[in-house]
Protein backbone atom coordinates (compact mmCIF):
# COMPACT_ATOMS: atom_id res chain seq x y z
CA UNK A 1 0.00 0.00 0.00
CA UNK A 2 1.07 3.73 -0.59
CA UNK A 3 3.25 5.08 2.31
CA UNK A 4 3.06 1.60 3.74
CA UNK A 5 5.95 2.39 6.36
CA UNK A 6 5.90 6.07 7.74
CA UNK A 7 8.43 7.55 10.22
CA UNK A 8 8.67 9.71 13.04
CA UNK A 9 9.73 12.60 10.56
CA UNK A 10 6.46 12.22 8.09
CA UNK A 11 4.06 12.77 10.98
CA UNK A 12 5.78 16.00 12.48
CA UNK A 13 5.42 17.17 8.69
CA UNK A 14 2.01 17.15 8.86
CA UNK A 15 1.37 18.01 12.40
CA UNK A 16 -1.86 18.95 12.96
CA UNK A 17 -1.18 21.84 15.31
CA UNK A 18 1.21 23.61 12.85
CA UNK A 19 -1.80 23.29 10.17
CA UNK A 20 -3.59 24.98 12.98
CA UNK A 21 -1.53 27.50 13.53
CA UNK A 22 -1.28 28.73 10.25
CA UNK A 23 -4.39 28.82 10.08
CA UNK A 24 -5.08 30.93 12.90
CA UNK A 25 -2.52 33.65 12.41
CA UNK A 26 -4.60 33.89 8.30
CA UNK A 27 -1.04 33.10 7.10
CA UNK A 28 -1.67 29.33 5.73
CA UNK A 29 -1.90 29.43 1.59
CA UNK A 30 -1.17 25.24 1.46
CA UNK A 31 0.44 23.79 -1.80
CA UNK A 32 -0.34 19.91 -0.26
CA UNK A 33 1.26 17.42 -1.88
CA UNK A 34 -0.44 16.55 -5.10
CA UNK A 35 -2.16 12.90 -5.76
CA UNK A 36 -3.19 13.66 -9.13
CA UNK A 37 -0.43 12.13 -11.03
CA UNK A 38 -1.65 8.80 -9.28
CA UNK A 39 -5.09 10.06 -10.27
CA UNK A 40 -4.56 10.85 -14.07
CA UNK A 41 -2.59 7.27 -14.61
CA UNK A 42 -5.90 5.60 -12.90
CA UNK A 43 -8.17 7.56 -15.20
CA UNK A 44 -6.14 6.41 -18.36
CA UNK A 45 -7.29 3.03 -17.27
CA UNK A 46 -10.70 3.75 -17.73
CA UNK A 47 -13.28 4.18 -15.22
CA UNK A 48 -12.31 1.70 -12.86
CA UNK A 49 -13.44 2.37 -9.32
CA UNK A 50 -10.91 3.43 -6.26
CA UNK A 51 -10.58 1.89 -2.80
CA UNK A 52 -12.78 4.00 -1.37
CA UNK A 53 -15.69 2.99 -4.20
CA UNK A 54 -15.01 -0.47 -3.97
CA UNK A 55 -14.92 -0.69 -0.38
CA UNK A 56 -18.75 -0.92 -0.54
CA UNK A 57 -19.26 -4.43 -2.10
CA UNK A 58 -21.63 -5.51 -3.66
CA UNK A 59 -25.20 -4.48 -4.45
CA UNK A 60 -23.64 -0.74 -5.20
CA UNK A 61 -24.32 1.49 -7.73
CA UNK A 62 -22.81 4.88 -8.89
CA UNK A 63 -24.75 8.23 -9.76
CA UNK A 64 -23.26 10.08 -12.76
CA UNK A 65 -21.71 13.34 -11.33
CA UNK A 66 -19.63 15.94 -12.69
CA UNK A 67 -15.95 15.44 -12.22
CA UNK A 68 -14.10 18.05 -9.80
CA UNK A 69 -10.96 17.52 -7.80
CA UNK A 70 -9.96 18.76 -4.37
CA UNK A 71 -6.08 19.47 -3.86
CA UNK A 72 -6.20 21.85 -1.29
CA UNK A 73 -4.93 19.23 1.86
CA UNK A 74 -3.34 15.96 1.48
CA UNK A 75 -2.47 13.73 4.35
CA UNK A 76 -0.95 10.89 5.08
CA UNK A 77 -3.58 7.68 5.08
CA UNK A 78 -2.62 5.56 7.90
CA UNK A 79 -5.45 2.91 7.28
CA UNK A 80 -4.22 -0.55 5.57
CA UNK A 81 -6.20 -3.81 4.53
CA UNK A 82 -3.49 -5.79 4.57
CA UNK A 83 -3.10 -8.99 6.48
CA UNK A 84 -0.85 -8.47 9.31
CA UNK A 85 0.92 -11.58 10.55
CA UNK A 86 3.09 -12.10 13.75
CA UNK A 87 6.46 -10.95 11.93
CA UNK A 88 4.85 -7.49 11.51
CA UNK A 89 4.18 -6.78 14.87
CA UNK A 90 6.80 -5.63 16.88
CA UNK A 91 4.79 -6.17 20.32
CA UNK A 92 1.63 -6.10 21.95
CA UNK A 93 0.00 -3.94 24.65
CA UNK A 94 -2.91 -4.23 26.65
CA UNK A 95 -5.29 -1.49 28.19
CA UNK A 96 -9.63 -1.17 29.15
CA UNK A 97 -10.67 0.84 26.58
CA UNK A 98 -8.42 2.54 23.59
CA UNK A 99 -9.21 5.30 21.69
CA UNK A 100 -7.78 6.18 18.26
CA UNK A 101 -7.84 10.08 17.80
CA UNK A 102 -7.44 12.57 20.48
CA UNK A 103 -9.64 15.48 19.41
CA UNK A 104 -12.24 16.71 21.58
CA UNK A 105 -14.34 13.63 21.13
CA UNK A 106 -11.62 11.37 22.33
CA UNK A 107 -10.12 13.65 24.55
CA UNK A 108 -13.15 14.01 26.33
CA UNK A 109 -13.87 9.93 26.40
CA UNK A 110 -10.12 9.57 27.58
CA UNK A 111 -10.78 11.83 30.66
CA UNK A 112 -14.23 9.91 31.56
CA UNK A 113 -12.69 6.57 31.20
CA UNK A 114 -9.98 7.24 33.32
CA UNK A 115 -12.44 9.07 35.58
CA UNK A 116 -14.08 5.88 35.94
CA UNK A 117 -10.97 4.15 36.68
CA UNK A 118 -10.22 2.16 33.72
CA UNK A 119 -6.90 1.86 32.13
CA UNK A 120 -6.93 4.05 28.81
CA UNK A 121 -4.56 4.43 26.17
CA UNK A 122 -5.51 6.98 23.48
CA UNK A 123 -3.54 6.82 20.53
CA UNK A 124 -3.16 9.92 18.35
CA UNK A 125 -1.63 10.50 14.56
CA UNK A 126 -1.03 13.70 15.03
CA UNK A 127 1.66 15.87 16.98
CA UNK A 128 -1.33 17.17 18.82
CA UNK A 129 -5.30 16.78 18.59
CA UNK A 130 -7.10 19.03 16.55
CA UNK A 131 -8.70 21.80 18.29
CA UNK A 132 -9.93 24.32 15.44
CA UNK A 133 -13.38 25.00 17.30
CA UNK A 134 -15.08 27.91 19.13
CA UNK A 135 -17.58 26.58 21.65
CA UNK A 136 -20.01 23.45 22.58
CA UNK A 137 -23.47 22.48 21.75
CA UNK A 138 -25.75 21.09 24.73
CA UNK A 139 -28.83 20.56 26.51
CA UNK A 140 -29.86 21.40 30.68
CA UNK A 141 -26.15 22.17 31.44
CA UNK A 142 -25.58 23.79 34.84
CA UNK A 143 -23.93 26.77 33.04
CA UNK A 144 -27.66 26.99 31.53
CA UNK A 145 -29.71 26.53 34.45
CA UNK A 146 -27.43 29.31 36.51
CA UNK A 147 -29.11 32.10 34.04
CA UNK A 148 -32.25 30.27 33.45
CA UNK A 149 -31.56 29.59 29.40
CA UNK A 150 -32.33 26.23 29.04
CA UNK A 151 -34.00 25.24 26.03
CA UNK A 152 -36.17 23.54 24.66
CA UNK A 153 -35.09 19.60 24.61
CA UNK A 154 -38.09 18.86 21.78
CA UNK A 155 -37.22 22.18 19.92
CA UNK A 156 -33.67 21.32 20.05
CA UNK A 157 -34.04 17.73 18.24
CA UNK A 158 -36.76 19.12 15.96
CA UNK A 159 -34.25 22.05 14.69
CA UNK A 160 -31.40 19.21 14.11
CA UNK A 161 -33.84 17.51 12.24
CA UNK A 162 -35.42 19.60 10.05
CA UNK A 163 -31.78 20.88 8.97
CA UNK A 164 -31.17 17.38 8.23
CA UNK A 165 -34.77 17.33 6.37
CA UNK A 166 -35.76 14.80 8.72
CA UNK A 167 -32.45 11.96 7.39
CA UNK A 168 -31.21 12.06 10.66
CA UNK A 169 -31.83 9.39 12.87
CA UNK A 170 -34.21 10.67 15.75
CA UNK A 171 -33.26 8.08 18.23
CA UNK A 172 -28.82 9.62 17.87
CA UNK A 173 -30.01 13.09 18.34
CA UNK A 174 -32.63 12.80 21.04
CA UNK A 175 -29.49 10.75 22.70
CA UNK A 176 -27.38 13.45 21.81
CA UNK A 177 -29.80 16.47 23.46
CA UNK A 178 -30.10 14.38 25.94
CA UNK A 179 -26.76 13.28 27.37
CA UNK A 180 -25.11 16.62 26.17
CA UNK A 181 -25.52 18.32 29.37
CA UNK A 182 -24.04 15.69 31.50
CA UNK A 183 -20.79 15.55 29.13
CA UNK A 184 -20.68 19.42 28.90
CA UNK A 185 -20.66 19.58 32.23
CA UNK A 186 -18.13 17.03 32.84
CA UNK A 187 -16.13 18.81 30.11
CA UNK A 188 -16.28 22.16 31.90
CA UNK A 189 -14.98 20.30 35.70
CA UNK A 190 -12.30 18.87 33.30
CA UNK A 191 -11.32 22.24 32.51
CA UNK A 192 -11.51 23.76 35.68
CA UNK A 193 -9.34 20.74 37.01
CA UNK A 194 -6.58 22.33 35.63
CA UNK A 195 -6.68 25.09 37.66
CA UNK A 196 -5.75 27.52 34.69
CA UNK A 197 -9.20 29.95 34.56
CA UNK A 198 -10.34 28.09 31.59
CA UNK A 199 -13.96 27.41 32.07
CA UNK A 200 -17.42 27.43 29.79
CA UNK A 201 -20.40 29.63 30.00
CA UNK A 202 -23.70 29.28 28.32
CA UNK A 203 -24.32 32.08 26.07
CA UNK A 204 -27.23 34.27 24.77
CA UNK A 205 -27.97 34.32 21.32
CA UNK A 206 -29.73 36.80 19.25
CA UNK A 207 -32.53 35.95 16.86
CA UNK A 208 -31.09 34.09 14.33
CA UNK A 209 -33.74 35.31 11.86
CA UNK A 210 -34.92 34.79 8.36
CA UNK A 211 -37.15 31.81 9.57
CA UNK A 212 -34.50 29.89 11.32
CA UNK A 213 -34.44 28.25 14.62
CA UNK A 214 -32.47 30.09 17.42
CA UNK A 215 -31.92 27.22 19.70
CA UNK A 216 -30.07 28.59 23.30
CA UNK A 217 -27.53 25.55 23.60
CA UNK A 218 -24.22 27.30 22.83
CA UNK A 219 -21.44 27.34 25.44
CA UNK A 220 -18.71 29.47 24.97
CA UNK A 221 -14.81 29.47 26.72
CA UNK A 222 -13.65 32.18 29.29
CA UNK A 223 -10.46 32.77 29.45
CA UNK A 224 -8.08 34.34 32.30
CA UNK A 225 -7.72 38.29 32.20
CA UNK A 226 -3.95 37.50 31.11
CA UNK A 227 -4.37 35.15 28.49
CA UNK A 228 -4.66 37.56 25.25
CA UNK A 229 -6.17 35.60 22.28
CA UNK A 230 -7.32 37.30 19.17
CA UNK A 231 -8.82 34.75 16.79
CA UNK A 232 -12.35 33.06 17.31
CA UNK A 233 -11.16 29.75 17.56
CA UNK A 234 -10.45 29.52 21.40
CA UNK A 235 -10.26 25.35 21.23
CA UNK A 236 -6.52 25.71 21.41
CA UNK A 237 -6.76 27.24 24.85
CA UNK A 238 -9.24 25.38 25.87
CA UNK A 239 -7.24 22.33 24.77
CA UNK A 240 -4.07 23.08 27.02
CA UNK A 241 -6.17 22.66 30.05
CA UNK A 242 -7.52 19.74 28.95
CA UNK A 243 -4.27 18.24 28.24
CA UNK A 244 -3.18 19.34 31.94
CA UNK A 245 -5.87 17.58 33.28
CA UNK A 246 -5.31 14.17 31.57
CA UNK A 247 -1.94 14.45 32.71
CA UNK A 248 -2.81 13.87 36.58
CA UNK A 249 -4.34 10.43 35.39
CA UNK A 250 -1.75 8.05 36.07
CA UNK A 251 -4.31 4.96 34.28
CA UNK A 252 -4.04 7.39 31.04
CA UNK A 253 -1.68 7.03 28.59
CA UNK A 254 -2.15 9.21 25.49
CA UNK A 255 0.32 8.52 22.23
CA UNK A 256 1.02 11.60 20.16
CA UNK A 257 2.39 10.41 16.21
CA UNK A 258 0.60 7.31 16.67
CA UNK A 259 -1.73 6.20 14.09
CA UNK A 260 -4.50 3.48 13.89
CA UNK A 261 -4.44 1.09 11.58
CA UNK A 262 -6.87 -1.22 11.29
CA UNK A 263 -9.05 -2.76 13.70
CA UNK A 264 -8.46 -6.40 15.48
CA UNK A 265 -11.43 -8.61 16.41
CA UNK A 266 -11.89 -11.60 17.91
CA UNK A 267 -13.64 -14.83 16.59
CA UNK A 268 -16.97 -13.82 17.50
CA UNK A 269 -16.61 -10.61 15.77
CA UNK A 270 -15.93 -8.47 18.43
CA UNK A 271 -13.94 -5.52 18.30
CA UNK A 272 -10.70 -5.96 20.70
CA UNK A 273 -7.96 -4.14 19.49
CA UNK A 274 -6.27 -2.52 16.76
CA UNK A 275 -2.82 -2.67 14.83
CA UNK A 276 -1.02 1.10 15.45
CA UNK A 277 1.69 2.17 13.85
CA UNK A 278 4.49 4.78 15.46
CA UNK A 279 8.24 5.48 14.15
CA UNK A 280 9.03 2.13 15.09
CA UNK A 281 6.45 0.46 13.23
CA UNK A 282 3.43 -1.60 13.79
CA UNK A 283 2.31 -3.36 17.16
CA UNK A 284 -1.33 -4.43 18.42
CA UNK A 285 -3.04 -3.17 21.24
CA UNK A 286 -5.67 -5.13 23.05
CA UNK A 287 -8.57 -3.47 24.59
CA UNK A 288 -11.00 -5.68 26.92
CA UNK A 289 -13.32 -2.85 27.05
CA UNK A 290 -13.57 -2.17 23.46
CA UNK A 291 -12.31 0.50 20.64
CA UNK A 292 -13.19 4.08 19.91
CA UNK A 293 -12.78 5.85 16.92
CA UNK A 294 -12.23 9.38 17.35
CA UNK A 295 -10.04 9.98 14.06
CA UNK A 296 -12.12 13.30 13.02
CA UNK A 297 -13.23 13.32 9.01
CA UNK A 298 -11.43 13.19 5.92
CA UNK A 299 -10.56 16.48 4.22
CA UNK A 300 -7.16 15.77 3.86
CA UNK A 301 -7.85 12.76 1.52
CA UNK A 302 -8.77 13.96 -1.82
CA UNK A 303 -9.46 10.70 -3.24
CA UNK A 304 -12.26 10.31 -0.32
CA UNK A 305 -13.45 13.64 -1.08
CA UNK A 306 -13.58 12.74 -4.56
CA UNK A 307 -15.30 9.74 -4.18
CA UNK A 308 -17.76 10.46 -1.47
CA UNK A 309 -18.79 14.05 -1.61
CA UNK A 310 -20.95 16.45 -3.82
CA UNK A 311 -18.41 18.37 -5.95
CA UNK A 312 -20.21 21.24 -5.95
CA UNK A 313 -19.77 21.21 -1.85
CA UNK A 314 -16.01 21.26 -2.37
CA UNK A 315 -15.43 22.52 -6.15
CA UNK A 316 -13.74 26.23 -5.98
CA UNK A 317 -13.21 25.98 -2.22
CA UNK A 318 -10.36 26.41 -0.19
CA UNK A 319 -9.79 24.87 2.92
CA UNK A 320 -10.37 26.23 6.69
CA UNK A 321 -7.91 25.59 9.30
CA UNK A 322 -5.80 23.17 7.29
CA UNK A 323 -5.08 20.12 9.05
CA UNK A 324 -3.33 16.75 7.38
CA UNK A 325 -4.07 14.25 9.67
CA UNK A 326 -8.37 13.77 8.71
CA UNK A 327 -7.87 11.17 6.07
CA UNK A 328 -10.59 8.93 6.99
CA UNK A 329 -9.03 6.35 8.75
CA UNK A 330 -11.60 5.87 11.54
CA UNK A 331 -14.28 5.55 8.80
CA UNK A 332 -12.40 2.59 6.86
CA UNK A 333 -11.54 1.08 9.80
CA UNK A 334 -15.08 0.70 10.30
CA UNK A 335 -16.65 0.08 6.56
CA UNK A 336 -13.80 -2.85 7.05
CA UNK A 337 -15.38 -4.45 9.40
CA UNK A 338 -18.79 -4.24 8.49
CA UNK A 339 -19.99 -1.09 9.79
CA UNK A 340 -23.12 1.05 8.50
CA UNK A 341 -22.31 4.62 7.12
CA UNK A 342 -23.98 7.71 6.39
CA UNK A 343 -25.59 7.52 2.89
CA UNK A 344 -23.17 8.98 0.05
CA UNK A 345 -22.96 12.14 -0.73
CA UNK A 346 -21.65 12.89 2.81
CA UNK A 347 -21.85 16.45 4.60
CA UNK A 348 -19.36 18.92 4.68
CA UNK A 349 -19.41 22.09 7.12
CA UNK A 350 -18.61 24.93 4.54
CA UNK A 351 -18.41 28.69 5.55
CA UNK A 352 -18.66 31.33 3.75
CA UNK A 353 -15.46 34.32 2.83
CA UNK A 354 -12.86 32.15 0.97
CA UNK A 355 -10.37 33.99 -1.02
CA UNK A 356 -9.19 31.92 -4.02
CA UNK A 357 -6.40 29.27 -2.93
CA UNK A 358 -6.32 30.86 1.01
CA UNK A 359 -9.40 32.13 3.86
CA UNK A 360 -10.21 35.44 3.82
CA UNK A 361 -9.14 36.40 7.12
CA UNK A 362 -5.50 36.32 5.61
CA UNK A 363 -6.15 39.29 4.14
CA UNK A 364 -7.76 42.82 5.26
CA UNK A 365 -9.81 43.09 2.53
CA UNK A 366 -12.73 40.91 4.95
CA UNK A 367 -13.11 43.64 6.47
CA UNK A 368 -15.11 45.35 3.86
CA UNK A 369 -17.15 41.81 3.54
CA UNK A 370 -20.47 42.56 5.84
CA UNK A 371 -21.32 45.47 4.21
CA UNK A 372 -20.53 44.43 0.18
CA UNK A 373 -23.12 42.83 -1.62
CA UNK A 374 -22.41 39.96 -4.02
CA UNK A 375 -22.49 39.32 -7.36
CA UNK A 376 -21.72 36.83 -9.84
CA UNK A 377 -20.05 36.87 -13.29
CA UNK A 378 -22.57 39.13 -14.70
CA UNK A 379 -23.18 41.45 -12.25
CA UNK A 380 -25.83 39.95 -10.68
CA UNK A 381 -27.18 39.25 -6.83
CA UNK A 382 -27.95 36.19 -6.25
CA UNK A 383 -28.33 35.67 -2.07
CA UNK A 384 -29.05 37.50 1.11
CA UNK A 385 -26.01 37.82 2.31
CA UNK A 386 -26.37 37.56 6.16
CA UNK A 387 -28.37 33.95 5.71
CA UNK A 388 -26.54 31.72 8.30
CA UNK A 389 -22.77 30.61 7.16
CA UNK A 390 -23.90 27.26 5.36
CA UNK A 391 -26.53 28.71 3.40
CA UNK A 392 -24.04 31.49 2.28
CA UNK A 393 -22.16 29.25 1.52
CA UNK A 394 -23.98 26.74 -0.36
CA UNK A 395 -25.03 29.94 -2.64
CA UNK A 396 -21.71 31.14 -3.31
CA UNK A 397 -20.82 27.87 -4.26
CA UNK A 398 -24.05 26.87 -6.86
CA UNK A 399 -23.14 30.78 -8.00
CA UNK A 400 -19.35 29.36 -9.43
CA UNK A 401 -20.22 26.16 -10.11
CA UNK A 402 -19.44 26.56 -13.95
CA UNK A 403 -16.20 27.94 -12.94
CA UNK A 404 -17.49 31.53 -13.47
CA UNK A 405 -15.53 33.90 -10.74
CA UNK A 406 -17.74 35.13 -7.50
CA UNK A 407 -17.46 38.59 -6.44
CA UNK A 408 -18.45 41.10 -3.30
CA UNK A 409 -18.64 44.22 -4.43
CA UNK A 410 -17.89 47.30 -2.35
CA UNK A 411 -17.20 51.46 -2.40
CA UNK A 412 -14.42 53.59 -1.00
CA UNK A 413 -17.10 54.56 1.71
CA UNK A 414 -16.80 51.26 3.27
CA UNK A 415 -13.10 51.28 2.83
CA UNK A 416 -12.73 54.04 4.44
CA UNK A 417 -15.12 53.06 7.68
CA UNK A 418 -12.38 50.35 8.45
CA UNK A 419 -10.63 51.48 11.35
CA UNK A 420 -6.84 51.13 9.68
CA UNK A 421 -4.44 52.75 11.58
CA UNK A 422 -1.16 50.56 10.40
CA UNK A 423 -2.21 50.82 6.66
CA UNK A 424 -2.63 47.07 6.36
CA UNK A 425 -6.25 47.22 4.54
CA UNK A 426 -4.57 49.51 2.01
CA UNK A 427 -1.57 47.22 1.40
CA UNK A 428 -3.90 44.31 1.23
CA UNK A 429 -6.34 46.02 -1.74
CA UNK A 430 -2.51 46.19 -3.31
CA UNK A 431 -2.03 42.73 -2.57
CA UNK A 432 -5.71 41.41 -4.04
CA UNK A 433 -4.77 43.61 -7.45
CA UNK A 434 -1.31 41.78 -7.85
CA UNK A 435 -2.71 38.25 -7.23
CA UNK A 436 -5.63 38.96 -9.49
CA UNK A 437 -8.21 38.23 -7.02
CA UNK A 438 -9.46 42.57 -6.72
CA UNK A 439 -10.06 44.68 -9.33
CA UNK A 440 -11.01 49.06 -8.98
CA UNK A 441 -12.24 51.54 -11.24
CA UNK A 442 -13.31 54.98 -10.89
CA UNK A 443 -16.70 54.32 -12.11
CA UNK A 444 -19.11 51.27 -12.13
CA UNK A 445 -19.13 50.54 -15.66
CA UNK A 446 -14.97 50.26 -15.60
CA UNK A 447 -15.51 47.86 -12.81
CA UNK A 448 -17.44 45.67 -14.50
CA UNK A 449 -15.25 45.49 -17.53
CA UNK A 450 -12.46 44.57 -15.03
CA UNK A 451 -14.70 41.97 -13.55
CA UNK A 452 -15.62 40.72 -17.12
CA UNK A 453 -18.94 40.96 -15.94
CA UNK A 454 -21.86 43.01 -17.93
CA UNK A 455 -21.82 46.50 -17.04
CA UNK A 456 -25.80 47.35 -17.58
CA UNK A 457 -26.54 44.27 -15.25
CA UNK A 458 -23.82 45.79 -13.06
CA UNK A 459 -25.10 49.22 -12.42
CA UNK A 460 -28.56 48.17 -12.35
CA UNK A 461 -28.05 45.30 -9.68
CA UNK A 462 -26.24 48.44 -7.89
CA UNK A 463 -29.00 51.24 -8.31
CA UNK A 464 -31.28 48.31 -7.45
CA UNK A 465 -29.31 47.91 -4.00
CA UNK A 466 -29.35 51.89 -3.32
CA UNK A 467 -32.91 52.23 -4.45
CA UNK A 468 -33.69 50.41 -1.07
CA UNK A 469 -32.57 52.55 1.28
CA UNK A 470 -34.27 55.35 -0.69
CA UNK A 471 -37.81 53.73 0.11
CA UNK A 472 -39.96 55.38 2.96
CA UNK A 473 -39.32 52.30 4.92
CA UNK A 474 -36.10 50.87 3.94
CA UNK A 475 -36.20 47.07 2.91
CA UNK A 476 -34.45 44.79 0.80
CA UNK A 477 -37.39 43.27 -2.05
CA UNK A 478 -35.43 40.64 -3.58
CA UNK A 479 -33.97 38.76 -0.70
CA UNK A 480 -35.34 40.21 2.43
CA UNK A 481 -31.58 40.58 3.25
CA UNK A 482 -31.96 43.30 6.98
CA UNK A 483 -30.98 47.13 6.17
CA UNK A 484 -30.09 47.76 10.02
CA UNK A 485 -26.83 46.58 10.32
CA UNK A 486 -23.69 46.22 8.09
CA UNK A 487 -25.34 47.62 5.32
CA UNK A 488 -25.27 50.92 3.09
CA UNK A 489 -25.44 52.60 -0.19
CA UNK A 490 -22.49 51.66 -2.62
CA UNK A 491 -22.30 54.88 -4.31
CA UNK A 492 -18.72 56.39 -3.61
CA UNK A 493 -16.11 55.96 -5.58
CA UNK A 494 -13.22 54.66 -6.49
CA UNK A 495 -15.33 50.77 -6.15
CA UNK A 496 -14.00 47.60 -5.92
CA UNK A 497 -14.80 44.09 -6.27
CA UNK A 498 -12.81 40.60 -4.59
CA UNK A 499 -13.40 37.58 -5.99
CA UNK A 500 -14.89 34.91 -3.23
CA UNK A 501 -15.55 31.58 -2.74
CA UNK A 502 -16.52 28.99 0.17
CA UNK A 503 -14.08 27.53 2.39
CA UNK A 504 -14.21 23.47 3.54
CA UNK A 505 -13.44 22.90 7.55
CA UNK A 506 -14.15 19.49 7.81
CA UNK A 507 -16.32 16.50 7.12
CA UNK A 508 -19.18 15.57 9.24
CA UNK A 509 -20.77 12.05 7.90
CA UNK A 510 -19.58 9.18 8.75
CA UNK A 511 -20.10 5.62 11.07
CA UNK A 512 -23.70 4.89 11.98
CA UNK A 513 -24.18 4.67 15.80
CA UNK A 514 -26.74 4.30 18.57
CA UNK A 515 -27.61 5.57 22.05
CA UNK A 516 -24.68 4.50 23.15
CA UNK A 517 -22.31 5.59 20.37
CA UNK A 518 -22.02 1.70 19.29
CA UNK A 519 -21.37 1.41 15.77
CA UNK A 520 -23.83 -0.48 14.02
CA UNK A 521 -23.72 -2.59 10.83
CA UNK A 522 -25.78 -2.36 7.70
CA UNK A 523 -28.55 -5.01 9.86
CA UNK A 524 -29.09 -2.51 12.41
CA UNK A 525 -26.94 -4.31 14.58
CA UNK A 526 -24.30 -3.31 17.43
CA UNK A 527 -20.47 -4.36 16.45
CA UNK A 528 -19.95 -5.49 19.93
CA UNK A 529 -16.61 -3.08 21.02
CA UNK A 530 -16.76 -0.84 18.88
CA UNK A 531 -17.98 2.86 19.45
CA UNK A 532 -17.55 5.99 17.46
CA UNK A 533 -17.92 10.16 18.02
CA UNK A 534 -17.63 13.06 16.23
CA UNK A 535 -16.77 13.70 12.38
CA UNK A 536 -16.13 9.59 12.39
CA UNK A 537 -20.13 8.74 13.46
CA UNK A 538 -22.50 9.75 11.64
CA UNK A 539 -26.25 10.10 11.91
CA UNK A 540 -26.65 13.67 12.69
CA UNK A 541 -26.42 15.75 9.56
CA UNK A 542 -27.51 15.47 5.82
CA UNK A 543 -27.60 17.94 3.15
CA UNK A 544 -25.80 20.74 4.89
CA UNK A 545 -24.28 21.05 8.53
CA UNK A 546 -26.89 23.60 10.37
CA UNK A 547 -24.45 26.50 10.94
CA UNK A 548 -27.35 28.59 12.46
CA UNK A 549 -27.22 25.83 15.65
CA UNK A 550 -23.96 26.47 17.04
CA UNK A 551 -21.65 24.15 17.83
CA UNK A 552 -23.72 21.01 17.43
CA UNK A 553 -20.79 19.44 15.91
CA UNK A 554 -18.17 20.00 19.12
CA UNK A 555 -21.22 19.11 21.13
CA UNK A 556 -21.48 15.99 19.27
CA UNK A 557 -17.91 14.89 19.75
CA UNK A 558 -17.98 16.14 23.63
CA UNK A 559 -21.43 13.95 24.28
CA UNK A 560 -20.65 10.85 22.52
CA UNK A 561 -16.85 10.73 23.43
CA UNK A 562 -18.21 11.06 27.29
CA UNK A 563 -20.85 8.59 26.29
CA UNK A 564 -19.11 5.90 25.01
CA UNK A 565 -16.63 5.70 27.82
CA UNK A 566 -19.11 5.79 30.23
CA UNK A 567 -21.16 3.10 28.47
CA UNK A 568 -17.87 0.78 27.80
CA UNK A 569 -17.02 1.02 31.20
CA UNK A 570 -19.70 0.77 33.11
CA UNK A 571 -22.28 -0.67 31.01
CA UNK A 572 -24.73 2.93 31.09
Amino acid sequence: MEHANVSRRTFLKGAGFVGLTAGILGASELAAPSHQVALAAQADEGHSLNKYQTIFGEGTQYIPVKKAAWDQLDGYVAYDDKEFDDSDISRTDTCDFLIIGCGIGGMMASLEAANEGANVITIEKMDRGRNTWESVGGYNTNMQQEINNVPDPAEYVEAIMRSSYWRARSEVVWSFVEQSGEATDFMNDMLIKANKGVSLYSTVQKETGYGFDTIQAEHKLKFPDNVKWDTWWRGPVAFDSLETTAATYDNLDIRYNTAGVQLVQDESGRVCGAIAQDENGYYRIEAAKGVLLATGGYEANPQMMESWCRPEDFNGCCVYAPNTGNTGDGHMMGLAVGAQMDPLPHTLMVFRSGLPGRVMDASMVSSCFTSSIWVDFKGRRFVNEKLPHNFVANAISEAGISGKPVWFVFDQAIVDGVKDDTGKLTSDIEDGKARGELVQADTIEELALAMDADPAILQATLEEWNGYFDADEPADLKFRRSLETAAQKIQTGPFYACKHNSKVLVNVSGLIINEHAQVLNNEEEVIEGLYATGNVSGGMFSISYPRHLPATSVGRAVTFGYVAAKHAIKGE
